[in-house]
C-alpha cells in the first residue's frame, strides 16, 4: 500500500507504529493506537488548484455517456430547462411520460438530481477512533462503521434514525478493521484486519459467533488483507493482499485459494471487487504499482507462479486505492495516489507493451503519500501516461494518508450520474460524471474521510473520517447553487506587488 522501493513498509495504515527486525529479516511491527491522530503537517485544507480543464472527447462517444444522459432524464431536457409547475401539470393531464400516469423512472432520477446532497446535516455519531469503514446493505436498512477501537456498530438505515442495533467487538484486530463488506442477503458480514485470516459474523450476533477462515499457502510473514467482497451468491469472499496476491476463500469449505498478480511479491493489491453483481466468476484488482487486472475464476489458477489475467489497464501513475464497479458488465472506476479517477472499458485493454515506456515516465518512489505532500505535477500532468486506455478522468480531490474509496452514486436514485469520493481535506467531493467539473465539494470533517456511502433509496450520504466523526450529508437548499470555494492561489498572486498594482488596490473602496 506504500511505496515500496521508497519505505520497507507496505501498508498505508501504519502511520502509528513502531517496527524492527526479527532474526528471520521480517519486520515485526509493534502497534498502539492513537484515536486522535490528527496532524495536518501534511495534510491541507484547501483543495488542490486543477488548471486544466476535463477532457471529455473520448468519453462523449461511449456508450456510458450516453445511457448515464438518458437514465438521468437529460435525453427529454438537452437544454436542461426544466419547470417543476410545468411538469406537474403535465403529469396531471397525463402527459409527463408516455404510457404512464406518473413521471417516467428517468424523470424521477432527473428531479431527485436536483437535490442531490450538498452539506452536513449532523453529526450522527462520535467514536473512540479513527474511522475506517462506513457502508450501508444492498436495501439501505443496515449501516455498519468500524474502526481502531476493534468494534463493529450495526446502525438502522431503514428510516433515517441510525439508532445502535448492535456493537460488536472484532477478534485479532491488532492494529485495525481495514475493510468490511455485508452478504448478499445482508444477514452477515465478513470483516478483514492485520491477520491471516478472513472472519464472518451475523449481523444480530456477538463475539462469540464469530467464525473465521484461515488463509493458508502463502509465506508465514505478516498479512494485511485491505479490501474484500463478498460474491454476488455468497459462497465465496474475495480479499485483496499484501505481497501481490489475491486470496478467494469458499465459505462452505473453507478452502483458500491464491491468486497472483505479479511474479514479484512486492506489489500490494490495494482493492477488489466483482466486475457485475450477478456474475460470480470475474473480478478486478486494482494494484499499487497503478496496474488494473481482470481475473475469471473459472481459468486463473492453472498457474502457480503468476495467474494470467483476462485483460489489464495501464493510466494510473501510482497506485490504486479504490475500485467500484457500474454493474453494467463493462464499466469500473479507479481511484489512485496519483491524485485522479479514472473509468474504463473492460472492452478496451491496454497494450501491455507500452508498460515498459510508461514506467519510465513517472517513479512513485520519490514520495509517499502517507507523509508527503503531493507532487505537484499529479494534479496537472503534461500529457497522459503512455499506453492510457481509459475513457474519462476527473481530478480535484486529494488522495493521501490512506486508501480513499470513490464510487458511482446510485443507479436507481441518481442514475449514477455522479462519482463521490473522500478527500484529505475532510471534504466529500462529489464530480458530475458528464462534465468532469466538481459538483458539490461538502464541508465538515476535519481531516481525511476514508470512507463513505449513499443511502440506496434517500440523498444521504454517510461519512465516516479519520476525526473519529460520522456524518450525515443531505441537501440544504440554502447551499444550493452555491459555487464550490476552490483554492485560486497562483504563483503569480504570491508574488510581491508591483507599484502600478498597490496604487490600484489603494484607490478600491473596501466592502
Amino acid at each position: 500500500m506504500g511505496n515500496q522501493l521508497a519505505i520497507q513498509m507496505n501498508s498505508d495504515e501504519d502511520d502509528d507504529f513502531d517496527s524492527s527486525d526479527n532474526e528471520l529479516g521480517f519486520n515485526v511491527i509493534n502497534f498502539t493506537v492513537n484515536a486522535m491522530d490528527l496532524r495536518s503537517d501534511y495534510c491541507s485544507s484547501e483543495m488542490p488548484v486543477i488548471r486544466g480543464k476535463p477532457d471529455l472527447v473520448k468519453f462523449q462517444k461511449t456508450d456510458m455517456y450516453k445511457e448515464i444522459q438518458a437514465s438521468s432524464g437529460l435525453v427529454s431536457n438537452p437544454n436542461n430547462r426544466w419547470n417543476l409547475v410545468h411538469a406537474l401539470q403535465q403529469r396531471e393531464n397525463g402527459l409527463a411520460s408516455p404510457h404512464s400516469a406518473s413521471f417516467s423512472k428517468n424523470q424521477q432520477r432527473y428531479i431527485s438530481n436536483l437535490y442531490i446532497p450538498n452539506k452536513k446535516a449532523t453529526r450522527l455519531m462520535s467514536l473512540e477512533s479513527k474511522i475506517f469503514v462506513t457502508k450501508f446493505n444492498r436495501s439501505g436498512s443496515k449501516l455498519l462503521t468500524a474502526c481502531q477501537d476493534g468494534f463493529v456498530r450495526i446502525y438502522d438505515g431503514a428510516k433515517g434514525t441510525y439508532h445502535l442495533l448492535n456493537r460488536i467487538r472484532a477478534r485479532d484486530v491488532e492494529w485495525s478493521i481495514i475493510d468490511a463488506d455485508f452478504s448478499p442477503n445482508g444477514e452477515h458480514f465478513a470483516y478483514s484486519t492485520w491477520s491471516r485470516s478472513l472472519f464472518i459474523m451475523p449481523v444480530n450476533g456477538g463475539e462469540d459467533d464469530c467464525q473465521w477462515i484461515d488463509v493458508n499457502g502463502l509465506p508465514s510473514h505478516r498479512l494485511a488483507i485491505f479490501s474484500l467482497r463478498y460474491s454476488p451468491t455468497g459462497d465465496k469472499i474475495i480479499g485483496g493482499s499484501n505481497n501481490s496476491t489475491v486470496i478467494v476463500t469458499d465459505i462452505r469449505t473453507r478452502n483458500t485459494q491464491i491468486l497472483r498478480t505479479h511474479r514479484m511479491p512486492g506489489k500490494d493489491v490495494n482493492s477488489v471487487c466483482f466486475l457485475h453483481d450477478k456474475d460470480p466468476n470475474v473480478i478486478i484488482a486494482g494494484c499499487d504499482d497503478g496496474l488494473l487486472k481482470v481475473y475469471d475464476l473459472r481459468t486463473t489458477f492453472r498457474s502457480r507462479d503468476l495467474s494470467k489475467s483476462v485483460a489489464s489497464f495501464i493510466g494510473h501513475y501510482d497506485g490504486i486505492t479504490y475500485i467500484d464497479s457500474r454493474n453494467d458488465g463493462y464499466h469500473v472506476l479507479s481511484n489512485s495516489k496519483d491524485q485522479s479517477i479514472k473509468i474504463w472499458d473492460i472492452r478496451q485493454p491496454s497494450n501491455m507493451r507500452n508498460r515498459s515506456r510508461s514506467r519510465q515516465q513517472v517513479d512513485p518512489t520519490t514520495w509517499d503519500y502517507r507523509w508527503n505532500r503531493v507532487p505537484r505535477e499529479f494534479y496537472n500532468p503534461h500529457k497522459p501516461l503512455e499506453g492510457d486506455s481509459s475513457i474519462m478522468t476527473y481530478r480535484g480531490h486529494r488522495v493521501t494518508k490512506t486508501l480513499l474509496r470513490a464510487k458511482f452514486s446510485p443507479m436507481e436514485q441518481t442514475g449514477q450520474r455522479y462519482i463521490y469520493t473522500g478527500c484529505a481535506t475532510g471534504r466529500i467531493i462529489i464530480y458530475d460524471v458528464l462534465t468532469g467539473k466538481i459538483q458539490e465539494a461538502i464541508e465538515g470533517h476535519r481531516t481525511v474521510i476514508r470512507d463513505l456511502d449513499w443511502h440506496p433509496d434517500r440523498s444521504e450520504i454517510v461519512s465516516g473520517s479519520w476525526d473519529t466523526h460520522v456524518h450525515l450529508n443531505n441537501f440544504s437548499r440554502s447551499n444550493a447553487n452555491r459555487p464550490v470555494k476552490r483554492s485560486h492561489s497562483s504563483d503569480h498572486d504570491k508574488k510581491p506587488l508591483r507599484r502600478s498594482r498597490r496604487l490600484a488596490n489603494r484607490n478600491v473602496t473596501p466592502d
